[in-house]
């Protein structure tokens, strides 16, 4: 039978409030279920943080189409998708720091993944994004910056420039500029 969302947000709510680190004891005592509801419930503690991972994966993925449908073109959806990846560090830091310490934000049907392919694929049929570019490269090397540099706010300017600018078509380019994220 699958999970509801309801037990989903329950066990979203205990990682985000607790973290990842605790045992399955620490886990069952403060959601105040009994080991047995848990093990059926979710099998194992390795797949109860999955499930909550991939819970949270959705929540993601529901604020950022709100973020992106009033988009005006793919460049300001990119750059507005990083913003909203790197605020992730501070709305969600136990899930962040999951995903960094575990690199899944490379796995290919990660949220992070899947919607800067989408924006990509849109770029480059508007042409804003490079007609040759190896989108698997390019994003790994975009997240691996955004992830890994974990740079305070008065610096994300200048990481988008040099992570975009691989990307760019000279219209792209354009458009960036325009947006209020640009480093000028």
């Amino acid at each position: 039978m699958p999970l509801s969302n309801s037990k989903k947000q329950e066990l979203f709510d205990y990682y985000s409030e607790n973290g990842f680190q605790n045992s399955t004891e620490q886990i069952v005592k403060k959601m105040n279920i009994c080991h047995k509801t848990f093990f059926n419930r979710y099998g194992t503690k390795a797949n109860s943080v999955e499930i909550a991972w991939l819970y949270w994966q959705q929540l993601c993925r529901k604020k950022w189409l709100e973020v992106v449908i009033h988009c005006n073109h793919s460049i300001e959806a990119l750059t507005m998708t990083l913003f909203n990846i790197s605020e992730f560090r501070n709305e969600e830091p136990h899930y962040y720091e999951y995903t960094r310490a575990n690199r899944k934000y490379l796995e290919k049907d990660s949220f992070f993944y899947t919607a800067i392919h989408a924006i990509l694929e849109r770029g480059k049929q508007s042409f804003h994004i490079q007609e040759n570019l190896d989108f698997e490269s390019y994003i790994t090397f975009l997240l691996n910056n955004l992830f890994l540099i974990d740079a305070e706010l008065d610096q994300r300017p200048a990481i988008l420039n040099y992570v975009l600018a691989p990307a760019l078509t000279e219209r792209g380019l354009e458009l960036f500029l325009e947006t209020p994220f640009a480093w000028h």
